[in-house]
Protein backbone atom coordinates (compact mmCIF):
# COMPACT_ATOMS: atom_id res chain seq x y z
CA UNK A 1 0.00 0.00 0.00
CA UNK A 2 2.95 2.62 0.44
CA UNK A 3 4.21 1.67 -2.89
CA UNK A 4 0.72 2.49 -4.19
CA UNK A 5 0.28 5.75 -2.30
CA UNK A 6 4.17 6.49 -3.26
CA UNK A 7 3.03 6.26 -6.85
CA UNK A 8 -0.27 7.33 -7.84
CA UNK A 9 -0.39 11.27 -7.27
CA UNK A 10 2.84 11.39 -10.00
CA UNK A 11 0.70 8.94 -12.29
CA UNK A 12 -2.89 10.54 -12.49
CA UNK A 13 -1.09 13.57 -13.41
CA UNK A 14 0.51 11.86 -16.59
CA UNK A 15 -2.95 10.13 -17.30
CA UNK A 16 -4.07 13.80 -16.89
CA UNK A 17 -1.70 15.57 -18.93
CA UNK A 18 -2.10 13.26 -21.93
CA UNK A 19 -5.48 13.51 -22.06
CA UNK A 20 -5.25 17.30 -22.00
CA UNK A 21 -2.39 17.35 -24.50
CA UNK A 22 -4.25 14.72 -26.87
CA UNK A 23 -7.68 17.29 -26.83
CA UNK A 24 -5.72 20.75 -27.35
CA UNK A 25 -3.68 19.12 -29.81
CA UNK A 26 -6.42 17.73 -31.64
CA UNK A 27 -8.51 20.64 -31.68
CA UNK A 28 -5.35 22.54 -33.00
CA UNK A 29 -4.71 20.06 -36.02
CA UNK A 30 -8.52 20.56 -37.32
CA UNK A 31 -8.48 24.04 -37.04
CA UNK A 32 -5.16 23.81 -39.37
CA UNK A 33 -5.77 21.85 -41.31
CA UNK A 34 -9.63 23.73 -42.14
CA UNK A 35 -7.41 27.15 -43.22
CA UNK A 36 -5.19 24.53 -45.45
CA UNK A 37 -8.32 23.04 -47.28
CA UNK A 38 -10.52 26.17 -47.46
CA UNK A 39 -7.16 28.12 -48.81
CA UNK A 40 -6.02 24.90 -51.34
CA UNK A 41 -10.11 25.29 -52.68
CA UNK A 42 -10.23 29.28 -52.86
CA UNK A 43 -6.83 29.29 -54.75
CA UNK A 44 -8.16 26.28 -57.12
CA UNK A 45 -11.83 27.97 -57.23
CA UNK A 46 -10.36 30.95 -58.50
CA UNK A 47 -7.73 29.26 -60.94
CA UNK A 48 -10.25 27.43 -62.85
CA UNK A 49 -13.17 29.97 -62.62
CA UNK A 50 -10.52 33.00 -64.14
CA UNK A 51 -10.07 30.87 -67.11
CA UNK A 52 -13.39 29.73 -67.71
CA UNK A 53 -14.33 33.03 -67.62
CA UNK A 54 -12.03 34.34 -69.90
CA UNK A 55 -12.88 31.45 -72.64
CA UNK A 56 -16.39 32.97 -71.98
CA UNK A 57 -15.43 36.37 -72.67
CA UNK A 58 -14.08 35.70 -75.62
CA UNK A 59 -17.32 33.86 -76.94
CA UNK A 60 -19.71 36.77 -76.29
CA UNK A 61 -17.67 38.94 -78.22
CA UNK A 62 -19.86 40.48 -80.50
CA UNK A 63 -17.22 40.40 -83.18
CA UNK A 64 -17.68 36.54 -83.01
CA UNK A 65 -21.01 36.26 -82.52
CA UNK A 66 -21.41 38.30 -86.13
CA UNK A 67 -18.34 36.56 -88.23
CA UNK A 68 -16.87 33.28 -87.15
CA UNK A 69 -14.43 32.15 -88.78
CA UNK A 70 -10.00 31.66 -88.59
CA UNK A 71 -9.63 35.27 -89.40
CA UNK A 72 -11.70 36.58 -86.77
CA UNK A 73 -10.92 33.84 -84.62
CA UNK A 74 -6.63 33.99 -84.60
CA UNK A 75 -6.19 37.73 -83.16
CA UNK A 76 -8.77 36.94 -80.35
CA UNK A 77 -7.58 33.29 -79.19
CA UNK A 78 -3.87 34.84 -79.60
CA UNK A 79 -4.66 37.89 -76.98
CA UNK A 80 -6.81 35.18 -74.80
CA UNK A 81 -3.38 33.12 -74.60
CA UNK A 82 -1.14 36.06 -74.09
CA UNK A 83 -3.06 37.48 -70.86
CA UNK A 84 -3.62 33.60 -69.85
CA UNK A 85 -0.07 31.70 -70.02
CA UNK A 86 -1.34 29.17 -67.85
CA UNK A 87 -3.09 28.01 -71.68
CA UNK A 88 -1.09 25.83 -73.62
CA UNK A 89 -3.46 26.03 -76.35
CA UNK A 90 -6.56 27.97 -77.62
CA UNK A 91 -8.81 26.56 -80.76
CA UNK A 92 -12.22 27.10 -82.06
CA UNK A 93 -14.23 25.08 -83.66
CA UNK A 94 -17.21 24.63 -85.54
CA UNK A 95 -20.42 23.00 -84.44
CA UNK A 96 -19.36 19.52 -85.69
CA UNK A 97 -16.11 19.68 -83.70
CA UNK A 98 -14.18 20.09 -86.48
CA UNK A 99 -10.94 22.16 -85.76
CA UNK A 100 -10.59 25.76 -87.52
CA UNK A 101 -8.19 27.42 -85.81
CA UNK A 102 -5.44 27.12 -82.94
CA UNK A 103 -3.12 29.20 -80.92
CA UNK A 104 -0.05 28.58 -81.25
CA UNK A 105 0.21 27.90 -84.63
CA UNK A 106 3.41 24.72 -84.02
CA UNK A 107 3.04 22.20 -82.06
CA UNK A 108 6.07 21.84 -79.33
CA UNK A 109 7.35 19.53 -82.44
CA UNK A 110 7.72 22.76 -84.47
CA UNK A 111 5.23 21.52 -86.78
CA UNK A 112 3.05 24.43 -88.80
CA UNK A 113 -1.12 23.76 -88.62
CA UNK A 114 -0.41 21.04 -86.96
CA UNK A 115 -4.30 20.92 -85.54
CA UNK A 116 -5.81 20.50 -89.43
CA UNK A 117 -8.18 17.57 -89.52
CA UNK A 118 -8.26 17.33 -85.62
CA UNK A 119 -12.16 16.97 -84.96
CA UNK A 120 -13.46 17.67 -80.96
CA UNK A 121 -17.19 16.15 -81.30
CA UNK A 122 -15.84 13.57 -78.92
CA UNK A 123 -14.19 15.46 -76.27
CA UNK A 124 -15.95 15.61 -72.78
CA UNK A 125 -15.78 19.82 -72.70
CA UNK A 126 -16.75 19.86 -76.17
CA UNK A 127 -19.98 17.83 -75.75
CA UNK A 128 -20.49 19.54 -71.76
CA UNK A 129 -20.08 23.07 -73.80
CA UNK A 130 -23.08 22.49 -76.38
CA UNK A 131 -25.15 20.50 -74.10
CA UNK A 132 -24.56 23.36 -71.35
CA UNK A 133 -24.79 26.25 -73.72
CA UNK A 134 -22.20 27.61 -71.43
CA UNK A 135 -18.74 27.46 -70.69
CA UNK A 136 -17.76 24.15 -69.05
CA UNK A 137 -14.08 22.63 -67.43
CA UNK A 138 -13.63 18.60 -68.40
CA UNK A 139 -11.92 16.52 -66.01
CA UNK A 140 -8.14 15.58 -66.65
CA UNK A 141 -6.96 14.75 -70.02
CA UNK A 142 -4.24 13.12 -71.42
CA UNK A 143 -2.04 14.95 -73.88
CA UNK A 144 -2.55 14.35 -77.57
CA UNK A 145 0.77 16.35 -79.03
CA UNK A 146 1.51 18.31 -76.04
CA UNK A 147 4.66 17.40 -74.03
CA UNK A 148 3.10 17.93 -70.52
CA UNK A 149 1.15 14.54 -69.71
CA UNK A 150 -1.62 16.10 -68.39
CA UNK A 151 -4.26 18.91 -69.32
CA UNK A 152 -7.52 20.32 -68.82
CA UNK A 153 -10.22 21.65 -71.23
CA UNK A 154 -12.48 25.01 -71.23
CA UNK A 155 -14.91 24.92 -74.20
CA UNK A 156 -17.32 27.85 -74.63
CA UNK A 157 -20.24 28.19 -77.73
CA UNK A 158 -20.90 30.83 -79.65
CA UNK A 159 -24.12 32.17 -80.58
CA UNK A 160 -25.72 34.36 -83.12
CA UNK A 161 -28.17 37.55 -81.95
CA UNK A 162 -31.12 34.79 -83.12
CA UNK A 163 -29.27 32.11 -80.73
CA UNK A 164 -28.07 29.87 -83.67
CA UNK A 165 -24.79 27.97 -82.54
CA UNK A 166 -21.87 29.38 -84.69
CA UNK A 167 -19.11 27.02 -83.33
CA UNK A 168 -17.13 26.65 -80.09
CA UNK A 169 -13.92 28.69 -78.48
CA UNK A 170 -11.16 26.66 -75.97
CA UNK A 171 -8.60 26.32 -74.64
CA UNK A 172 -6.29 23.77 -73.14
CA UNK A 173 -4.85 24.33 -69.54
CA UNK A 174 -1.35 22.76 -67.95
CA UNK A 175 -2.37 20.68 -65.05
CA UNK A 176 1.23 20.89 -63.89
CA UNK A 177 0.23 24.71 -62.84
CA UNK A 178 -2.15 23.18 -60.27
CA UNK A 179 0.39 20.83 -59.35
CA UNK A 180 2.79 24.02 -58.12
CA UNK A 181 -0.25 25.87 -56.73
CA UNK A 182 -1.11 23.03 -54.68
CA UNK A 183 2.83 22.40 -53.33
CA UNK A 184 2.90 25.69 -52.67
CA UNK A 185 -0.33 25.33 -50.36
CA UNK A 186 0.87 22.69 -48.66
CA UNK A 187 3.45 21.86 -45.61
CA UNK A 188 5.68 19.13 -45.59
CA UNK A 189 3.48 16.97 -43.51
CA UNK A 190 0.06 18.20 -45.16
CA UNK A 191 -1.63 16.12 -47.75
CA UNK A 192 -3.60 17.47 -50.71
CA UNK A 193 -5.24 16.50 -53.60
CA UNK A 194 -7.12 17.71 -56.35
CA UNK A 195 -9.51 15.51 -57.82
CA UNK A 196 -11.70 15.52 -60.98
CA UNK A 197 -15.02 15.31 -62.03
CA UNK A 198 -14.44 11.59 -62.77
CA UNK A 199 -12.44 11.08 -59.77
CA UNK A 200 -9.07 11.05 -61.15
CA UNK A 201 -5.84 12.50 -59.27
CA UNK A 202 -5.25 15.81 -61.01
CA UNK A 203 -2.93 17.05 -58.61
CA UNK A 204 -1.38 15.70 -55.27
CA UNK A 205 1.01 16.28 -52.42
CA UNK A 206 4.59 14.65 -51.90
CA UNK A 207 3.20 13.24 -48.45
CA UNK A 208 -0.10 11.20 -50.26
CA UNK A 209 2.51 9.51 -52.28
CA UNK A 210 0.02 8.55 -55.07
CA UNK A 211 0.54 8.61 -58.58
CA UNK A 212 -1.34 11.54 -60.87
CA UNK A 213 -3.56 10.34 -62.98
CA UNK A 214 -4.72 7.45 -61.10
CA UNK A 215 -8.40 6.98 -59.90
CA UNK A 216 -8.62 8.19 -55.93
CA UNK A 217 -10.84 4.95 -55.05
CA UNK A 218 -7.70 2.72 -55.69
CA UNK A 219 -6.20 4.37 -52.84
CA UNK A 220 -7.61 2.82 -49.09
CA UNK A 221 -6.95 6.88 -47.51
CA UNK A 222 -8.41 8.89 -50.42
CA UNK A 223 -11.23 5.87 -50.72
CA UNK A 224 -12.42 6.97 -46.99
CA UNK A 225 -11.66 10.58 -47.47
CA UNK A 226 -14.29 10.73 -50.43
CA UNK A 227 -17.07 9.98 -48.06
CA UNK A 228 -16.88 12.23 -45.60
CA UNK A 229 -19.08 15.02 -45.44
CA UNK A 230 -18.62 18.13 -47.66
CA UNK A 231 -16.87 20.93 -45.34
CA UNK A 232 -16.90 18.72 -42.04
CA UNK A 233 -13.59 17.58 -40.59
CA UNK A 234 -13.76 13.82 -39.45
CA UNK A 235 -11.63 10.59 -38.85
CA UNK A 236 -10.05 8.90 -42.03
CA UNK A 237 -8.65 5.45 -41.97
CA UNK A 238 -8.35 5.36 -38.18
CA UNK A 239 -5.92 2.72 -36.18
CA UNK A 240 -4.40 2.41 -32.82
CA UNK A 241 -0.98 3.99 -33.87
CA UNK A 242 -1.85 6.55 -36.26
CA UNK A 243 -4.73 8.83 -37.27
CA UNK A 244 -6.07 10.52 -39.96
CA UNK A 245 -8.34 13.55 -40.07
CA UNK A 246 -9.86 14.65 -43.31
CA UNK A 247 -12.06 17.34 -44.99
CA UNK A 248 -13.38 17.37 -48.12
CA UNK A 249 -14.30 20.49 -50.33
CA UNK A 250 -16.31 20.89 -53.75
CA UNK A 251 -15.22 22.86 -56.78
CA UNK A 252 -17.54 23.99 -59.38
CA UNK A 253 -18.72 21.72 -62.00
CA UNK A 254 -18.00 18.30 -59.83
CA UNK A 255 -14.45 18.79 -59.06
CA UNK A 256 -12.99 18.16 -55.40
CA UNK A 257 -10.32 19.12 -52.93
CA UNK A 258 -9.80 16.51 -50.50
CA UNK A 259 -7.32 17.93 -47.15
CA UNK A 260 -5.65 14.98 -44.89
CA UNK A 261 -3.28 15.98 -41.47
CA UNK A 262 -2.88 13.82 -38.46
CA UNK A 263 -4.98 13.87 -35.87
CA UNK A 264 -2.45 14.53 -33.63
CA UNK A 265 1.30 16.47 -34.21
CA UNK A 266 3.05 16.01 -31.29
CA UNK A 267 2.01 12.32 -30.56
CA UNK A 268 5.35 11.54 -30.25
CA UNK A 269 6.87 13.99 -28.05
CA UNK A 270 3.97 13.31 -25.90
CA UNK A 271 4.58 9.61 -25.99
CA UNK A 272 8.25 9.79 -24.84
CA UNK A 273 7.63 11.81 -22.16
CA UNK A 274 4.88 9.39 -20.67
CA UNK A 275 7.33 6.77 -21.09
CA UNK A 276 10.14 8.85 -19.75
CA UNK A 277 7.74 9.23 -16.53
CA UNK A 278 6.91 5.65 -16.88
CA UNK A 279 10.29 5.15 -16.53
CA UNK A 280 11.38 7.29 -13.64
CA UNK A 281 8.12 5.58 -11.69
CA UNK A 282 9.28 2.13 -12.25
CA UNK A 283 12.98 3.27 -10.84
CA UNK A 284 11.37 5.28 -7.37
CA UNK A 285 9.13 2.07 -7.10
CA UNK A 286 12.27 -0.15 -7.12
CA UNK A 287 14.18 1.90 -4.69
CA UNK A 288 11.44 2.04 -2.30
CA UNK A 289 10.49 -1.83 -2.44
CA UNK A 290 14.09 -1.80 -1.61
CA UNK A 291 14.72 0.47 1.17
CA UNK A 292 11.14 -1.18 2.44
CA UNK A 293 12.15 -4.37 2.86
CA UNK A 294 15.41 -3.52 4.40
CA UNK A 295 14.22 -1.16 7.18
CA UNK A 296 10.97 -1.86 7.43
CA UNK A 297 10.79 -2.33 11.48
CA UNK A 298 13.14 0.58 12.07
CA UNK A 299 11.59 2.96 9.45
CA UNK A 300 7.75 1.98 10.02
CA UNK A 301 6.82 5.03 11.85
CA UNK A 302 8.73 7.47 9.47
CA UNK A 303 7.42 5.68 6.45
CA UNK A 304 3.96 6.14 7.15
CA UNK A 305 4.47 9.71 7.81
CA UNK A 306 6.20 10.13 4.42
CA UNK A 307 3.06 8.21 2.78
CA UNK A 308 0.75 10.15 4.29
CA UNK A 309 2.47 13.54 3.32
CA UNK A 310 2.90 12.19 -0.19
CA UNK A 311 -0.61 11.68 -0.17
CA UNK A 312 -1.19 14.93 0.27
CA UNK A 313 1.30 16.01 -2.33
CA UNK A 314 0.18 18.01 -5.89
CA UNK A 315 3.44 18.10 -8.09
CA UNK A 316 1.29 19.58 -10.75
CA UNK A 317 0.75 22.89 -8.38
CA UNK A 318 3.70 22.80 -6.15
CA UNK A 319 7.37 23.88 -7.35
CA UNK A 320 9.20 21.39 -4.18
CA UNK A 321 8.08 18.84 -2.01
CA UNK A 322 6.75 19.46 1.46
CA UNK A 323 8.61 19.97 4.40
CA UNK A 324 7.37 17.11 6.21
CA UNK A 325 9.29 15.24 3.05
CA UNK A 326 12.25 17.18 2.98
CA UNK A 327 13.02 16.67 6.74
CA UNK A 328 12.61 12.69 6.90
CA UNK A 329 15.10 10.92 8.09
CA UNK A 330 18.72 10.24 6.56
CA UNK A 331 17.86 6.43 5.35
CA UNK A 332 14.87 8.39 3.12
CA UNK A 333 16.96 11.09 1.68
CA UNK A 334 17.40 8.91 -1.55
CA UNK A 335 13.90 8.50 -1.75
CA UNK A 336 13.64 12.82 -0.81
CA UNK A 337 15.96 13.64 -3.75
CA UNK A 338 14.62 11.01 -6.18
CA UNK A 339 10.93 12.96 -5.50
CA UNK A 340 12.57 16.16 -5.98
CA UNK A 341 14.13 15.18 -9.42
CA UNK A 342 10.76 13.83 -10.30
CA UNK A 343 8.67 17.30 -9.61
CA UNK A 344 11.60 19.73 -11.33
CA UNK A 345 11.09 17.24 -14.58
CA UNK A 346 6.91 17.29 -14.01
CA UNK A 347 7.74 21.16 -13.82
CA UNK A 348 10.19 21.02 -16.78
CA UNK A 349 7.96 19.21 -19.38
CA UNK A 350 5.04 21.59 -18.73
CA UNK A 351 7.03 24.27 -19.38
CA UNK A 352 8.35 22.64 -22.70
CA UNK A 353 4.83 21.88 -23.26
CA UNK A 354 3.68 25.81 -22.90
CA UNK A 355 6.25 26.27 -25.07
CA UNK A 356 5.65 24.39 -27.72
CA UNK A 357 2.04 25.09 -27.77
CA UNK A 358 2.57 29.02 -27.98
CA UNK A 359 5.08 28.55 -30.90
CA UNK A 360 2.32 26.24 -32.80
CA UNK A 361 0.01 29.01 -31.94
CA UNK A 362 1.85 31.36 -33.35
CA UNK A 363 2.30 29.10 -36.51
CA UNK A 364 -1.03 29.08 -36.47
CA UNK A 365 -2.00 31.97 -36.51
CA UNK A 366 0.64 33.39 -38.85
CA UNK A 367 -0.16 30.57 -41.67
CA UNK A 368 -4.19 31.85 -41.04
CA UNK A 369 -3.27 35.44 -41.80
CA UNK A 370 -1.39 34.31 -44.89
CA UNK A 371 -3.66 32.64 -46.07
CA UNK A 372 -6.22 35.05 -45.37
CA UNK A 373 -4.19 37.72 -47.28
CA UNK A 374 -4.08 35.27 -50.79
CA UNK A 375 -7.35 35.05 -50.50
CA UNK A 376 -8.60 38.65 -50.27
CA UNK A 377 -5.52 38.78 -52.98
CA UNK A 378 -7.62 36.40 -55.32
CA UNK A 379 -11.59 37.54 -54.73
CA UNK A 380 -9.98 40.55 -55.60
CA UNK A 381 -8.60 39.48 -58.69
CA UNK A 382 -11.46 37.49 -59.92
CA UNK A 383 -13.44 41.01 -60.23
CA UNK A 384 -11.24 43.23 -61.59
CA UNK A 385 -10.68 43.74 -65.10
CA UNK A 386 -7.34 42.73 -66.07
CA UNK A 387 -7.06 45.69 -68.97
CA UNK A 388 -8.73 48.65 -67.39
CA UNK A 389 -8.53 48.30 -63.83
CA UNK A 390 -12.02 48.80 -63.04
CA UNK A 391 -14.84 45.78 -61.75
CA UNK A 392 -15.48 43.07 -64.53
CA UNK A 393 -18.56 41.54 -65.10
CA UNK A 394 -18.69 39.30 -62.83
CA UNK A 395 -17.75 41.93 -60.00
CA UNK A 396 -20.33 44.21 -61.57
CA UNK A 397 -23.30 41.73 -61.08
CA UNK A 398 -22.35 40.71 -57.59
CA UNK A 399 -22.00 44.80 -56.42
CA UNK A 400 -24.94 45.78 -58.92
CA UNK A 401 -27.26 43.53 -56.92
CA UNK A 402 -26.01 44.62 -53.16
CA UNK A 403 -26.48 48.05 -54.31
CA UNK A 404 -29.88 47.38 -55.35
CA UNK A 405 -30.86 45.60 -51.75
CA UNK A 406 -29.27 48.91 -50.12
CA UNK A 407 -31.54 51.32 -52.20
CA UNK A 408 -34.52 49.25 -51.24
CA UNK A 409 -33.92 49.37 -47.83
CA UNK A 410 -33.88 53.11 -47.66
CA UNK A 411 -36.62 53.75 -50.96
CA UNK A 412 -34.12 56.05 -52.58
CA UNK A 413 -33.17 56.90 -56.15
CA UNK A 414 -30.41 54.74 -57.89
CA UNK A 415 -29.57 55.60 -61.59
CA UNK A 416 -27.28 53.70 -64.09
CA UNK A 417 -25.99 54.92 -67.05
CA UNK A 418 -24.94 52.47 -69.99
CA UNK A 419 -21.84 53.67 -72.06
CA UNK A 420 -20.41 52.51 -75.40
CA UNK A 421 -17.26 53.19 -77.48
CA UNK A 422 -18.34 54.14 -80.94
CA UNK A 423 -17.38 52.48 -84.06
CA UNK A 424 -14.83 50.55 -81.70
CA UNK A 425 -14.51 47.70 -83.78
CA UNK A 426 -13.50 49.72 -87.36
CA UNK A 427 -11.33 51.35 -84.94
CA UNK A 428 -9.61 47.54 -84.15
CA UNK A 429 -9.75 46.76 -87.38
CA UNK A 430 -7.80 50.31 -88.56
CA UNK A 431 -5.26 51.03 -85.83
CA UNK A 432 -4.59 46.93 -84.57
CA UNK A 433 -5.79 45.22 -81.30
CA UNK A 434 -2.38 46.71 -79.12
CA UNK A 435 -4.06 50.25 -79.86
CA UNK A 436 -7.88 49.24 -79.39
CA UNK A 437 -6.36 47.85 -75.66
CA UNK A 438 -4.73 51.44 -75.15
CA UNK A 439 -7.69 53.42 -75.98
CA UNK A 440 -9.97 50.99 -73.81
CA UNK A 441 -7.65 52.21 -70.79
CA UNK A 442 -7.70 56.01 -71.89
CA UNK A 443 -11.38 55.56 -71.64
CA UNK A 444 -11.96 53.91 -68.86
CA UNK A 445 -9.48 55.97 -66.79
CA UNK A 446 -11.33 59.34 -68.35
CA UNK A 447 -14.37 57.60 -66.80
CA UNK A 448 -13.08 56.55 -63.45
CA UNK A 449 -11.86 60.59 -63.20
CA UNK A 450 -15.40 62.19 -63.78
CA UNK A 451 -17.91 59.18 -62.49
CA UNK A 452 -15.88 57.34 -60.17
CA UNK A 453 -16.11 59.70 -56.58
CA UNK A 454 -19.89 59.91 -57.84
CA UNK A 455 -20.38 55.99 -58.67
CA UNK A 456 -21.18 53.36 -56.47
CA UNK A 457 -20.07 50.91 -59.19
CA UNK A 458 -18.34 51.58 -62.12
CA UNK A 459 -17.77 48.57 -64.10
CA UNK A 460 -16.47 47.12 -67.78
CA UNK A 461 -19.34 45.39 -68.50
CA UNK A 462 -17.56 43.77 -71.59
CA UNK A 463 -15.88 44.61 -74.62
CA UNK A 464 -16.31 48.15 -75.01
CA UNK A 465 -18.70 48.81 -72.52
CA UNK A 466 -19.06 50.12 -69.53
CA UNK A 467 -21.71 50.61 -67.06
CA UNK A 468 -22.12 52.77 -63.48
CA UNK A 469 -24.62 52.79 -60.60
CA UNK A 470 -25.46 56.00 -58.48
CA UNK A 471 -27.13 56.29 -55.36
CA UNK A 472 -28.56 58.56 -54.33
CA UNK A 473 -28.82 59.74 -58.14
CA UNK A 474 -31.48 62.75 -58.76
CA UNK A 475 -32.13 62.48 -62.64
CA UNK A 476 -30.44 66.18 -62.71
CA UNK A 477 -27.28 64.82 -61.41
CA UNK A 478 -27.22 61.27 -63.65
CA UNK A 479 -27.88 63.43 -67.09
CA UNK A 480 -25.09 66.24 -65.62
CA UNK A 481 -22.49 62.75 -65.15
CA UNK A 482 -23.60 61.46 -68.31
CA UNK A 483 -22.78 64.88 -70.30
CA UNK A 484 -19.61 65.18 -68.40
CA UNK A 485 -18.84 61.67 -69.09
CA UNK A 486 -19.37 62.07 -72.92
CA UNK A 487 -17.04 65.53 -73.14
CA UNK A 488 -14.16 63.96 -71.52
CA UNK A 489 -13.58 60.88 -73.62
CA UNK A 490 -14.08 63.56 -76.12
CA UNK A 491 -11.30 65.70 -74.98
CA UNK A 492 -9.11 62.71 -75.33
CA UNK A 493 -9.04 63.14 -79.17
CA UNK A 494 -8.39 60.10 -79.77
CA UNK A 495 -7.49 60.18 -83.95
CA UNK A 496 -10.26 57.66 -85.13
CA UNK A 497 -10.57 58.03 -89.12
CA UNK A 498 -13.62 55.61 -88.92
CA UNK A 499 -15.44 58.25 -87.21
CA UNK A 500 -17.38 61.61 -88.76
CA UNK A 501 -16.03 63.62 -85.77
CA UNK A 502 -12.21 62.08 -86.48
CA UNK A 503 -11.81 61.32 -83.34
CA UNK A 504 -12.77 58.11 -80.26
CA UNK A 505 -16.39 59.74 -79.11
CA UNK A 506 -18.33 58.02 -76.66
CA UNK A 507 -22.77 57.05 -76.58
CA UNK A 508 -24.71 56.95 -73.32
CA UNK A 509 -27.21 56.51 -72.13
CA UNK A 510 -29.29 56.48 -68.67
CA UNK A 511 -32.59 56.15 -66.60
CA UNK A 512 -33.06 56.58 -63.05
CA UNK A 513 -35.29 54.73 -60.47
CA UNK A 514 -37.10 54.85 -57.40
CA UNK A 515 -36.36 51.87 -55.59
CA UNK A 516 -39.90 50.52 -54.19
CA UNK A 517 -40.50 46.81 -52.93
CA UNK A 518 -41.68 46.39 -56.05
CA UNK A 519 -39.23 47.46 -58.46
CA UNK A 520 -36.77 45.49 -60.38
CA UNK A 521 -32.88 45.71 -61.02
CA UNK A 522 -33.06 44.09 -64.58
CA UNK A 523 -35.94 47.03 -65.35
CA UNK A 524 -33.45 49.73 -64.84
CA UNK A 525 -30.61 48.38 -66.53
CA UNK A 526 -33.01 47.44 -69.76
CA UNK A 527 -33.97 51.40 -69.83
CA UNK A 528 -30.57 52.48 -69.60
CA UNK A 529 -29.79 49.72 -72.42
CA UNK A 530 -32.34 50.95 -74.17
CA UNK A 531 -31.41 54.75 -74.16
CA UNK A 532 -28.37 53.85 -74.87
CA UNK A 533 -29.42 52.06 -78.28
CA UNK A 534 -31.67 55.31 -78.94
CA UNK A 535 -28.34 57.57 -78.60
CA UNK A 536 -26.57 55.09 -81.16
CA UNK A 537 -29.17 54.93 -83.64
CA UNK A 538 -29.61 58.87 -83.16
CA UNK A 539 -26.34 59.51 -84.93
CA UNK A 540 -23.77 58.36 -81.85
CA UNK A 541 -21.90 60.75 -79.65
CA UNK A 542 -24.90 61.76 -77.87
CA UNK A 543 -26.51 60.82 -74.08
CA UNK A 544 -29.84 59.74 -74.63
CA UNK A 545 -32.69 59.09 -71.41
CA UNK A 546 -35.22 56.36 -71.38
CA UNK A 547 -37.16 56.65 -68.38
CA UNK A 548 -38.77 53.30 -66.43
CA UNK A 549 -42.58 54.33 -67.29
CA UNK A 550 -41.02 55.22 -70.86
CA UNK A 551 -39.88 51.46 -71.03
CA UNK A 552 -43.32 50.14 -69.40
CA UNK A 553 -45.19 52.05 -72.32
CA UNK A 554 -43.07 50.65 -74.99
CA UNK A 555 -42.98 47.43 -73.79
CA UNK A 556 -47.05 47.47 -73.81
CA UNK A 557 -47.32 48.63 -77.29
CA UNK A 558 -44.77 46.27 -78.41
Amino acid sequence: MLLLFALLPALLLGLALSAWYGRTDARHAAAMLRSMADGSELALRGYLARHRDAVATIAAMPTLRAQFDASTLQPRLRLLRQMHPGMLTTFGAAPDGQLLIAEPARDAAGRADHWRGVNLADRDYFRAALRNRAASISGMLHSHGHAQGMLIGIAAPVFDARGKLLGVVGAVLDADKLQADLDHLAGPRDALALLDPQGRIVAASAALNVRRGAAAHDNRTLRHALALAVGHVADVDPSPWWEQRGLRETLPQGWQVLALGPRQFFAHALLLALGLLALLLLAMALTLRLLIRGTTRRLLTPVHALAKELARFDPGSATELPPGVRDAPYELQPIVDALEAHVALIQELLTQREETLAEREHEIEQRTRELRRAVAALGESARTDALTGLTNYRGWRELAESLWREAQNGHGEIAAIACDIDHFKAYNDTYGHPAGDECLRRVATALREILGSAARVLARSGGEEFMALFLPAPRRRAQELALAARAAVAALAIPHSGSAPGHVTLSLGFSVMLADPDARLDVLLRAADLALYRAKRSGRDQVAELSVSALQKLRNEE
